[in-house]
């Protein structure tokens, strides 16, 4: 060789920090795409509907305390009448919400947010021997309100159609608002007087509710009951409560859930009374959630294939060196250099077209084009064909691995050390008869 070893390992080191300004743009731009998406999400949330929270039923019981007082003394004495306005909230004895979801896909140019439509049954009943009022004053006199239903949803805009309630085998129509105090929106239904003979009421009602990703529900009752389904296949239990183990089921047909969940496993009731009594700032409760996430984020697996970038580009500089040694070739640093550039430019081939085309496509081509390209200049540099061709194939074979890693987030550890192991074991093998002492001389 013409170069001092150490030259040409400092020379190749260079190359690699070099090879990493590139990678690291790729990888600003891969961000800023995903700030991108991430905007249009919001923009289609704002402009359509957002992820939804169902909460309730809650049954509302105003009531009003009548009493007087006599103020001041002798002559001088006055009765005064008052009237002290509260409100009692009651919560279901049990909830059973089923359903399913349909989904669709909005997009904006190129991005893309995934929608849903949940159409389900909210029933339920109440017990009424729960309400338990006393005059708090002497000779206090309680007359009862118009007793409401309240059905909170965080984004109002998704309801389709006019959902009816149906109350004690009664059909009562829903309006706007949920008549809480706290800034949650949702519905409400206009009740007729309670019958003092009820012990407890029945309540159903149909939904059809439109939101984006994520659908959760709040467990409000003593005995929450929640089965849901879809034909998604890649569901994320990511709430407070997670499925029972027994009747989860995720295959290609889509998933089945149930959950139960008692108020003794949870302190949703007392935190939401609390609040619905102080008229506190609504806090996040603990609940069932659904996330319907996305089986490929280009993204993210974009993202998580420049991770491995230096890497690759590090164990292409290093088959050109061994092929060098072996071969006692001599390869130009500006060889090395354009080798490297053509392995950075596959990652921006690969978020590009990912875009367009999807991930799968997008890393097919990129890197059958990046493999076909560096063999091509291989063969050419070393004046051989087949060194080209089986330096594509290794090349290839690489990029499948890789591909192989990034699909599969479960294994990615284990299959990234394997491959470290198996590229270090092989490297180690061929070059075990290199005399690296002799490589010194010029």
């Amino acid at each position: 060789m013409q170069k001092p070893l150490l030259y040409k390992s400092l020379g190749m080191l260079g190359l690699i920090l070099l090879m990493s300004l590139a990678i690291g743009y790729v990888n600003d731009l891969i961000i800023e795409r995903q700030a991108r998406q991430v905007a249009v999400e919001s923009d289609i949330a704002q402009s359509s509907t957002a992820a939804q929270t169902l909460t309730g039923p809650i049954l509302i019981i105003p009531y009003a305390e009548h009493y007087s007082e006599t103020r001041g003394s002798g002559d001088s004495q006055t009765l005064v009448e008052y009237k002290d306005e509260k409100r009692l909230y009651l919560l279901p004895s049990t909830l059973d919400i089923a359903g399913g979801f349909t989904h669709n896909v909005k997009q904006r140019g190129i991005f893309k947010a995934l929608m849903y439509r949940f159409n389900g049954d909210v029933s339920g009943s109440f017990n009424l021997d729960q309400i338990k009022l006393e005059p708090q004053h002497k000779n206090g006199k309680l007359i009862m309100g118009r007793p409401v239903l309240s059905i909170g949803l965080s984004d109002t805009r998704g309801i389709d159609g006019q959902p009816v309630l149906n109350w004690d085998g009664q059909k009562i129509a829903l309006k706007q608002g949920s008549q809480l105090p706290l800034s949650m929106a949702g519905i409400h239904a206009d009740l007729d007087s309670l019958k003092p003979e009820q012990h407890s009421v029945a309540f159903k009602l149909n939904l059809h509710i439109r939101g984006m990703q994520q659908f959760k529900v709040i467990p409000v009752a003593d005995k929450n009951t929640v089965q849901l389904h879809s034909s998604w296949q890649h569901p994320h239990f990511d709430g407070n409560f997670l499925p029972d183990a027994a009747s989860q089921k995720i295959d290609q047909h889509g998933f089945q859930a149930t959950w139960e969940v008692s108020s003794l496993s949870s302190s949703v009731q007392a935190l939401l009374l609390t609040q619905l009594a102080h008229n506190a700032d609504a806090l996040d409760l603990a609940a069932i959630s659904v996330g319907f996430v996305e089986p490929i984020n280009i993204y993210s697996l974009s993202d998580r294939a420049t991770k491995y970038g230096l890497l690759f580009i590090g164990l292409t500089f290093a088959g050109f060196f061994i092929f060098e040694i072996l071969k006692q070739l001599r390869i130009h640093p500006a060889q090395y250099t354009l080798v490297g550039l053509a392995m950075a430019v596959f990652y921006l081939l690969l978020i590009s077209l990912a875009e367009h085309i999807g991930f799968a496509y997008a890393y097919g081509i990129a890197s059958v084009g990046c493999v076909s390209l560096i063999g091509y200049y291989l063969a050419n540099i070393m004046k051989n064909v087949r060194f080209g061709v089986v330096f594509s194939l290794k090349l290839g074979l690489l990029y499948a691995t890789l591909y192989g890693i990034l699909i599969s987030e479960d294994n990615a550890l284990l299959m990234g050390s394997i491959l470290i192991f198996s590229l270090l074991a092989f490297t180690m093998v061929v070059t075990r008869k290199v005399d690296w002492y002799a490589l010194r001389q010029d």
